[in-house]
């Protein structure tokens, strides 16, 4: 696989130009499971409060109890239309945990494959030349554990050859 079919594989879709280190895409990756795990609370408190409508109070969630035995004074109730806003939030949160969730899911998808990059036996000019094309020097010797001073020697090794290969 050359590097254009590489970089057309890994974008696929993605826009990679909005994250312009790995560590940002992994820190994006970070706060993106953060907000996935608020989101996916939130829904789950919804439920429970909406689980002990209509119970007395004193009862826990989990109580089970039979409605003869009550005194139906110390309930508390929701009118329809406060029932009809949190059942509407509570869609809206859905929908939003849904895009979390795909967008999380490119995130890892561009992650693993610059992973597989640095994994596979690519030699490291060939490593170097496809990172290269969306991270800086340091950041490519830090994923590939070299040193910088290799990173530009590559560099200028690949440019030379661009060069000769125009000239010729």
């Amino acid at each position: 696989m050359n590097t254009k079919e590489f970089l057309n594989k890994l974008i696929g879709g993605i826009n990679i130009y909005t994250i312009k280190t790995y560590k940002d895409m992994e820190e994006l990756i970070k706060s993106g499971e953060t907000v996935k795990e608020e989101l996916t609370g939130a829904l789950q408190d919804i439920r429970d409060y909406l689980g002990g409508q209509g119970k007395p109070k004193g009862y826990s969630k989990g109580t089970s109890y039979q409605d003869y035995d009550t005194i139906h004074g110390s309930r508390s109730e929701l009118h329809a239309d406060q029932y009809q806003r949190i059942l509407e939030e509570a869609r809206h949160l859905e929908s939003m945990l849904v895009l979390q969730g795909s967008s999380l899911e490119r995130y890892y998808k561009m992650k693993n494959e610059i992973d597989n990059c640095l994994n596979n036996n690519m030699g490291i000019t060939e490593k170097v030349s496809i990172l290269r094309e969306k991270f800086t020097q340091e950041e490519v010797a830090e994923l590939i554990e070299v040193s910088i001073s290799t990173i530009k020697r590559v560099d200028r090794k690949n440019k030379e050859n661009i060069m000769l290969s125009i000239n010729k």
